[in-house]
């Protein structure tokens, strides 16, 4: 079945979930450095996760720094091609793309998570993005995202509560099965497990994700990254279980009634720089930001999390949080590396989404990716 993945490209989808996994792709030390390393395969079983398991001992060699931006795969035409986009982030200076890949569930008690037919792309869309980002240089990152289709007021990923716990889990890994077989027949770098998932990535949940690991290490030989929220980093135990720690950046800078002045917002980072670096030296761990997000809509300094509909747009205040993040954040070791968010969209100046595309933001984000 990964074989129809690597020839089934122009296919409108491919089906993965069930695919054989008995056999492990081999292990690729050093894969970020050598994109052009052949994948193999190996009939080695995986051993159970722990603390101290070697499994994660003898992860993949870490990468050099990631120096990224995402790009949400959230055009609901199937026949739609991110290869302009990709060829505008490699032109912007990144060495890292993060493809972001939704899936999707009812509300936030059901377990019936699922490909959307629409609002989803099709897996050979996502194999094909893939190998595009590939011909342009880009360290690629696999990064699905849980969203409702109907969620209830104050629902979104971070908060689940399904009812069935159990059916939830086993969903999810098939699901992560279809992306792990996929960015292993691709090449890709490294696959995020989960992102923001705060009620459900301690340790009550650990035989789950203990199955989920072991049955996705065995698809896919590069590294596992998880992505805590900003207000949960600390609580999440799947980062110990990982080779990678990924923290969406979406703090606030300010209280909504304070000015945004950029050496506020920077004074603000700094801050919090102090407080994760602390954290990073008590795990003995670097970090990745997989999201530093801001809209360009009033307020987005005071709460980047915000994704409601409405708002005035302020390019001037994204730029700003860009501009204080590199501010704050120049000569970190601690940081690993960093994913701008998120390059799909049309952008300008009236737009008040995610998207830095045709704003003042835009200059920000090429400094950004150019510092040393």
């Amino acid at each position: 079945m990964v074989a129809m993945i690597v020839a089934g490209v122009g296919l409108a989808s491919v089906g993965l979930t069930g695919v054989g996994w008995s056999r492990a792709p081999e292990r690729r030390p050093g894969v970020s450095g050598d994109r052009s390393v052949p994948l193999g395969t190996s009939d080695d079983q995986v051993a159970p996760l722990s603390d101290h398991d070697p499994e994660v001992a003898n992860a993949p060699e870490a990468p050099s720094p990631q120096r990224g931006v995402a790009l949400g795969l959230f055009a609901e035409d199937v026949s739609f091609s991110y290869q302009s986009l990709l060829e505008e982030i490699a032109a912007l200076g990144a060495k890292d793309v993060a493809l972001v890949v939704p899936m999707f569930q009812g509300d936030g008690r059901s377990d019936n998570l699922h490909w959307h037919t629409r609002r989803s792309p099709t897996l050979a869309q996502v194999a094909e993005t893939i190998r595009q980002a590939r011909r342009l240089r880009l360290g690629v990152t696999v990064f699905p995202v849980v969203q409702l289709e109907h969620p209830a007021s104050g629902e979104w990923r971070g908060n689940l509560s399904p009812s069935h716990r159990t059916a939830w889990f086993r969903r999810y890994t098939d699901l992560l099965g279809d992306l792990a077989a996929l960015a292993a027949a691709t090449h890709a770098d490294r696959l995020v497990v989960g992102s923001q998932l705060s009620t459900l990535d301690g340790p009550r949940d650990r035989a789950a994700w203990e199955a989920l690991l072991l049955r996705v290490r065995g698809l896919f030989g590069g590294r596992l990254m998880y992505s805590a929220n900003a207000d949960h980093y600390r609580e999440a135990a799947l980062l110990d279980w990982v080779d990678e720690t990924g923290v969406a950046a979406t703090f606030s800078l300010r209280s909504p009634d304070q000015p945004v002045t950029e050496e506020g917002l920077a004074t603000s980072w700094r801050q919090i720089r102090a407080d994760l670096e602390a954290w990073s030296r008590e795990r003995g761990k670097p970090f990745v930001f997989t999201e530093v997000l801001y809209r360009s809509r009033a307020g987005c300094t005071a709460n980047p999390q915000d994704q409601t509909q409405g708002g005035s747009p302020a390019p001037e205040e994204q730029r700003q949080a860009f501009a204080a993040f590199r501010k704050a954040w120049q000569d970190a070791p601690a940081l690993a590396g960093f994913y701008l968010w998120n390059w799909y969209g049309y952008g300008g100046a009236t737009s008040t989404s995610d998207t830095p595309r045709g704003k003042p933001a835009e200059a920000e984000i090429r400094a950004l990716l150019n510092t040393p």
